[in-house]
C-alpha cells in the first residue's frame, strides 16, 4: 500500500519523435510482445499505433527490448489475451520513440474529465426492471491552469501544438516515482485569466486519443 500526493509533480509535453518502424505483429499475452525490427535502447518511452483499438495511440514504457521484439510490460502489464477484444492478428502497427520531452512549467492545477464508462439502457418488456450494459468509455481530457509566461519553452510548445491541431505525447513524473503517459490533441487558451490579488494563468488542454498508461519506477 502506498500514499501518493501531487506535491512536486512535474509535467510534461513530447515535442520530437523518432523515425516509425514497423510493427509486423502483437501476440495475444499478458503481457503482450510486438514484432519489430527496432532501433530502440532501454529506458526509451515509445508511442505505439496498432490495429487494435485497445493498444493504439498511447505512449508506453517498455518492460524490455531485443533486436527484434518489444515487450510492454510494466507494473501493470499489458495483457491482450482477450481475442474479442485483440483479434489475432490485427495487432501490426507501427512504433515510434519520443526524444525530446519539454517540461510544463508553472502547472497550478490539473483536472481530469471524461474517461468513465459509457452505458447502453435495455428495458425489456419481459422485466420490470431496466438494465444497463456497458459499451466503452467517454471521451478524456486532462486540463491544466499554468501560470502565465511566454517566455517559457512548455508555454511555447503547448501553443505551437494548438495553433497547429497537432498531437503530442504527455507525461507527468510525481515525486513518489510513479509516471503517467498520454497522447492526443493539444489546445491553449494564450488569453490569460486576469483576476485581482491571483496570479495570472492560462488553461490548456489534452484530449486523450488512447488509453492513460501509467508506471510505479
Amino acid at each position: 500500500m502506498a500514499w501518493n500526493f501531487a506535491d512536486g509533480t512535474r509535467f510534461f509535453l513530447g515535442t520530437e519523435f523518432g523515425d516509425a518502424v514497423d510493427i509486423t505483429g502483437a501476440t495475444n499475452a499478458a503481457p503482450t510482445v510486438l514484432s519489430a525490427t527496432n532501433m530502440f535502447v532501454d529506458g526509451d518511452e515509445i508511442l505505439v499505433m496498432s490495429g487494435w483499438e485497445d493498444l493504439t495511440n498511447t505512449v508506453y514504457k517498455p518492460s524490455e527490448f531485443t533486436s527484434d521484439s518489444i515487450t510492454l510490460g510494466g507494473t501493470i502489464p499489458i495483457d491482450t489475451t482477450d481475442e474479442n477484444f485483440y483479434p489475432p492478428g490485427g495487432g501490426a502497427g507501427t512504433a515510434q520513440n519520443v526524444i525530446q520531452w519539454v517540461e510544463i512549467g508553472q502547472t497550478l492545477t490539473v483536472s481530469s474529465s471524461g474517461g468513465d464508462p459509457k452505458f447502453v439502457t435495455i428495458d425489456p418488456l419481459a422485466q420490470r426492471n431496466s438494465i444497463q450494459v456497458p459499451v466503452g468509455f467517454n471521451a478524456q481530457t486532462l486540463t491544466f491552469q499554468i501560470g502565465y509566461d511566454p517566455s517559457l519553452p512548455g508555454y511555447q510548445a503547448l501553443v505551437a501544438a494548438s495553433r497547429t491541431l497537432q498531437r503530442r505525447a504527455f507525461k507527468f513524473v510525481m515525486a513518489g516515482g510513479q509516471v503517467g503517459y498520454g497522447y492526443g490533441y493539444v489546445a491553449a487558451n494564450e488569453m490569460p485569466n486576469l483576476t485581482k490579488g491571483q496570479v495570472n494563468q492560462i488553461s490548456a488542454s489534452v484530449s486523450l486519443l488512447g488509453k492513460f498508461v501509467g508506471y510505479q519506477s
